[in-house]
């Protein structure tokens, strides 16, 4: 393919070797034919360009046009005409053709790498660069100030300051040039540099020109005046890209309200300076903050009326103009901003009210509003566009650490790290806290550290008024005070998360109360509904409701035990719940395994729970519950660990057992927390030693308890003819007791055995006698075995 260049040296090029063209004359010719390709040229207008005198040079035209063809050779494609000549070009051949259309598209960028220099510097011809190459510089001038302009929307203000500066240099009268660098150097934080380029460009057009700077010089120029009173953003920010993303997103639109929320020390004013800091480039009128004090060490929060105030003066306003409060501050400030792109970043706000009147109204204005509580009246009323903020993902943590600790000392110590990430619970300010100590201790101290309730708040002070207790502090002495004893009361709930029904029981309110609470709490992000009718607590802010004081605390966790035994018992325990408990649960068998996933996790760390506190009959009431909801729901059994703390606690209780009722008990109860960590053969031991008791003390219910439980432990060891006999001998046991539903559960057990056999036929019976006994006497939810329980079951 043959090219033709002349943005820049004038060159030909076949393919990819180079065509030598003749020096002089025919270059000349060739550069006026190329410059009109595919148009006639005059031999009049060729003579004026090849020769200072072309009246005396008409007769040597033909000479130089052969010279010309026999230099291009097969690839000659200079043509003649009526009236002169042309040279023929196919679409691509020529650069400039190239160059003219990616300009047409906006390609400005790939235009302007078409430039290799100065076009045709190599062609010697006044005429021609006067009047030909002259117009064809101000089409590549104008080229790269459309592309100029697409690299300050883009935000690369900094890297362009070096190459205006030349190009104001180079042409010292162009004004675009000039407006392009004062605002290249004021969105490089370079605002000073900025106005002493407008003084030196109004300078040099008053003293060669005479004339004033032109409208665009001078919008430049109060572009640069504008406010910008934004604060640092954090140098070790990290992490957050979907949620920038979906602030790019929900700004997109003209007069745009985007509400932040989120707990303490998540990290909303972080974001939201840093993305107001990237975004500032859409605002050229001026970026404005203020921090409306909602939350923090003083009870006062910012009057609405003093933040216009101090907008109106940074917008220009002179003082004396400002009103003194009411409509006229608000109406004043929105008819400033109109016609104006700014963005107002409202910082730590109580509430709706006091930042309804600082909204803009303007199309172009973005108002970027942070808090703890869910602003939801801007959402319904103003149309703001909700973003609840969480804590940051483990590896934005890690990357945090490393970005204080350097990578090579997080990766050392990997389990540390881990540790100290579980902790922090994602809170960017308890993680720069354990950085700047891990920095000179270790992690894994500062680990060990963060994990004890004594040293905690001493491994998260940071010496100022911000640490983080007391900015948790200062979120909780806003609440009302069935919320603020409910938070407090939620510390001694040991989680993960809890239902509406337990919080009610744990306070001893009604549930539409607890409910109430719940929703105020939620509202300022002490606590999250992470599904429907649950809430959780984060890692830290539990830790600091735990220390909170609160009144009748024994009782509150009597409450909590009682509502967990009796909504997973479905009505089996004898004695009544305390006063104030609300008992709910699964309506029937089927909904058993739904319900048991749902509280399996807080069951678990229940059972210890009750242990340590001294809650014996609640921790083999939950056991059972445990026990008898796995059994129903089957499949994989749970990996939640036996408990060391409950275990030692029941094995001192056992050494102190005085009676064989009591030790029985016990060693039942270690059988069921080994069995809870599928330590089959542990558990098989103690069963034992219950049963052995229970035979002694002619106890018939502890022995049907002990039995089903010792079948239940060796069929899953694969020792299936024992489990079916202890498991028939249970069967027996309870028809001696007209229990039942307990020889229910009990065959069940031994049809599972039976299929286990490969019995099939024995396996449906035994099945089938069970549903009939169910059907029978009415039974929906896994029944409880316990001492002295007149109702004795054995399903668990």
């Amino acid at each position: 393919m043959i090219r033709y260049k002349v943005l820049g040296p004038l060159e030909v090029w076949d393919g990819t070797d180079p065509v030598p063209l003749p020096a002089g004359r025919s270059r000349v010719l060739l550069a006026t034919l190329l410059l009109r390709a595919n148009r006639s040229v005059s031999t009049t207008e060729l003579t004026e360009r090849i020769w200072a005198d072309p009246d005396r040079a008409k007769s040597a035209l033909q000479v130089v046009v052969t010279r010309l063809r026999r230099a291009l050779g097969p690839r000659n494609a200079v043509r003649t005409t009526s009236t002169g000549y042309l040279v023929e070009v196919a679409p691509g051949e020529l650069d400039l053709d190239v160059f003219r259309a990616h300009a047409a598209a906006g390609r400005n960028a790939e235009a302007l790498r078409l430039w290799r220099g100065a076009p045709l510097a190599d062609v010697r011809s006044e005429t021609l660069h006067r009047e030909d190459v002259a117009p064809l510089v101000e089409e590549h001038l104008a080229v790269l100030e459309r592309r100029i302009d697409e690299d300050l929307a883009a935000g690369r203000a900094a890297e362009l300051v070096a190459e205006l500066d030349a190009l104001t240099g180079s042409h010292p009268l162009r004004e675009r040039f000039w407006a392009q660098l004062m605002l290249a150097l004021h969105r490089s934080d370079r605002r000073p540099e900025a106005l002493e380029a407008y003084h030196l460009v109004s300078r040099r057009l008053a003293e060669e020109l005479g004339v004033d700077p032109s409208p665009r010089l001078r919008e430049a120029h109060r572009r640069v005046l504008a406010p910008h009173r934004l604060p640092d953003p954090l140098p070790t920010f990290v992490g957050r890209a979907a949620e920038s993303d979906l602030l790019d997103a929900h700004t997109a639109d003209d007069a745009a309200v985007v509400a932040i929320s989120g707990a303490a020390g998540v990290g909303k004013t972080a974001l939201a300076l840093r993305w107001a800091h990237g975004a500032a480039h859409r605002f050229p009128d001026g970026l404005l903050h203020v921090d409306l004090r909602g939350f923090g060490p003083t009870r006062d929060p910012v009057p609405p009326e003093d933040a216009l105030r101090g907008f109106l003066v940074a917008l220009g306003v002179p003082a004396a103009r400002v009103p003194t409060g009411g409509t006229d501050l608000t109406g004043l400030y929105r008819s400033v901003l109109a016609d104006r792109k700014v963005l107002v970043l409202l910082d730590n706000a109580r509430d709706a009210d006091q930042v309804r009147p600082l909204l803009p109204s303007s199309a172009g204005c973005v108002a970027l509003v942070t808090s703890r509580v869910t602003l939801t009246g801007l959402v319904v009323h103003e149309g703001a566009r909700p973003l609840a903020l969480d804590g940051l993902e483990d590896d934005e943590a890690v990357r945090l650490l490393e970005a204080h600790l350097g990578a090579d000392r997080v990766a050392a110590e990997p389990d540390a790290v881990a540790e100290l990430v579980r902790l922090c619970a994602g809170l960017p300010p308890a993680l720069a806290a354990v950085a700047a100590r891990a920095a000179e201790r270790g992690p894994a101290v500062v680990a060990r550290e963060l994990a004890d309730e004594r040293t905690r708040w001493d491994v998260l002070d940071t010496g100022d008024s911000a640490r983080l207790e007391a900015v948790f502090s200062w979120s909780f002495e806003r609440l009302g005070g069935a919320a603020a004893r409910m938070f407090a009361l939620l510390g001694r709930h040991p989680g993960p998360d809890v239902s509406v029904a337990a919080a009610a029981s744990l306070a001893g309110v009604p549930e539409r109360d607890a409910r109430r609470a719940l929703v105020e709490l939620a509202g300022t992000h002490l606590v999250s509904e992470w599904a429907p009718g649950r809430f959780t607590v984060c890692g830290l802010l539990h830790a600091y409701a735990r220390g909170l004081p609160a009144t009748d605390e024994e009782a509150a966790l009597h409450r909590l035990l009682d509502h967990y035994v009796h909504s997973g018992a479905g009505g089996a325990i004898p004695d009544a719940p305390r006063p104030g408990v609300v008992v709910t649960g699964p309506a029937d068998m089927a909904e058993v395994p739904e319900w048991f996933e749902r509280e399996r996790a807080v069951l678990w760390a229940l059972v210890p729970l009750a242990s340590r506190l001294g809650f014996d009959r609640h921790a083999w009431q939950l056991s059972a519950v445990i026990t008898a909801c796995r059994r129903l729901r089957g499949g994989t059994p749970d990996p939640a660990p036996c408990d060391g703390q409950a275990g030692r606690h029941l094995l001192r209780r056992l050494a102190e057992a005085r009676d064989p009722g009591t030790a029985a008990r016990l060693h039942y109860e270690l059988g069921v927390l080994h069995e809870f960590a599928d330590h089959e053969s542990v558990a098989l031991h103690h069963m034992g030693q219950a049963l052995a008791l229970y035979e002694d003390a002619g106890d018939v219910r502890g022995q049907a308890r002990a039995l089903n439980s010792t079948g239940w432990l060796r069929a899953r060891l694969g020792h299936l003819r024992a489990a079916l006999a202890d498991c028939r001998r249970t069967v027996r046991l309870c028809r001696r007791l007209e229990d039942p539903l307990g020889e229910a559960l009990a065959l069940d057990s031994l049809g599972y055995i039976h299929q286990r056999l490969g019995d099939d036929a024995e396996a449906e019976r035994c099945h089938g006698e069970s549903a009939a006994l169910h059907r029978a006497h009415g039974d929906t939810v896994p029944r409880l075995p316990g001492p002295g329980d007149g109702r004795l079951r054995v399903g668990s």
